[in-house]
């Protein structure tokens, strides 16, 4: 009798600590974490909390003095012709540049890993090299490309008997979405070819045995097997285009007549041109906003079950 109750009490000590060791076990990962989340939490939420804040407030630039006024700088957006212009046009440029973004970028990545296809190098680093420049870079490059007198897509156009054309006033949002497609491309490039690499040979090769075609074993086998991270970058490719604006504000400033004012360009002369820095602060807001919410949609378009196989 004595020495059942000795086993059963150190069984039952035996069971709490593995208690024990299993809640310390799931509590360790976040102690570690703590202090990366953190300096992040400092540096990414606080800006955003920060501009909320400002976008409450009447706040010049370069006065210290704030005065609050409530959501009146959201109502003054709303009503704001240029503004609600801005919005539209960013919904083009943006629509425009991921979709042509992650389409070149999946038609070259498939291209890059094909069997058969002979210097891959050469076409993987040449098409790498724009992404190494900065935007100012492609944006001179492009401005130079597309000049009316001087540029060499009028001197291609001229040798197939076209009329010489002035891109940047006559197609000023189709250009600046072309070089935007240029330089960012190679970033759904690397993702997309970098997750084709991991699909399991085995897969092609069962299918080849039953006859499927080329086309058939990218549908059914490749575009299910990268859908985890053609999600990512969507995501990634899409709000980096709503912030940017560097190729925009030197090939165009927005121009002519706001045909290529995206809402970044906008954001920019309410805070510095003009000096606002509470109505700056209220567009950033909305565009932080609308990057969450274009991120649901991905997720739910997608569908949930995605994030679950990327974790």
């Amino acid at each position: 009798m004595g020495q059942s109750l000795i086993t059963a009490i150190r069984d039952n000590t035996g069971s709490s600590r593995s208690r024990f060791n299993k809640k310390w076990a799931k509590t360790i990962p976040f102690l570690l974490m703590f202090p990366a989340l953190a300096v992040m939490g400092l540096f990414a939420l606080f800006p955003v909390i920060n501009a909320f804040r400002l976008s409450l407030f009447d706040k010049q630039l370069l006065n210290p003095g704030e005065t609050f006024v409530g959501l009146d700088h959201y109502s003054q957006l709303f009503a704001n012709g240029e503004f609600i212009n801005a919005l539209k046009v960013s919904v083009i440029y943006v629509a425009g540049s991921v979709a042509l973004q992650f389409l070149v970028g999946l038609a070259l990545a498939a291209l890059l890993s094909a069997q058969g296809v002979k210097g891959k190098r050469f076409f993987r680093t040449a098409f790498i090299v724009p992404y190494t420049l900065s935007e100012l870079v492609v944006s001179l490059i492009w401005l130079q490309m597309l000049d009316t007198e001087f540029g060499i897509i009028n001197y291609f156009a001229t040798l197939l008997g076209a009329d010489p054309q002035n891109w940047l006033f006559d197609f000023a949002l189709p250009a600046v979405i072309v070089a935007n497609v240029w330089w960012g491309s190679t970033f759904s490039l690397l993702m997309l070819e970098s997750a084709m690499q991991g699909i399991p040979k085995e897969l092609y090769e069962a299918a080849e045995v039953d006859g499927c075609t080329s086309w058939g074993k990218f549908i059914h086998i490749t575009l299910p097997s990268i859908r985890y991270v053609s999600l990512l970058n969507m995501i990634m490719i899409t709000l980096y285009t709503i912030n940017s604006f560097g190729i925009i504000f030197v090939l165009t400033a927005g121009g002519p007549l706001g045909s290529t004012d995206v809402i970044g360009m906008f954001m920019w002369r309410s805070a510095f041109q003009f000096m606002d820095l509470g109505l700056g602060a209220t567009i950033s807001t909305l565009i932080f906003v609308v990057n969450i919410l274009i991120t649901l949609v991905y997720i739910r378009l997608f569908g949930l079950n995605t994030l679950k196989e990327g974790a």
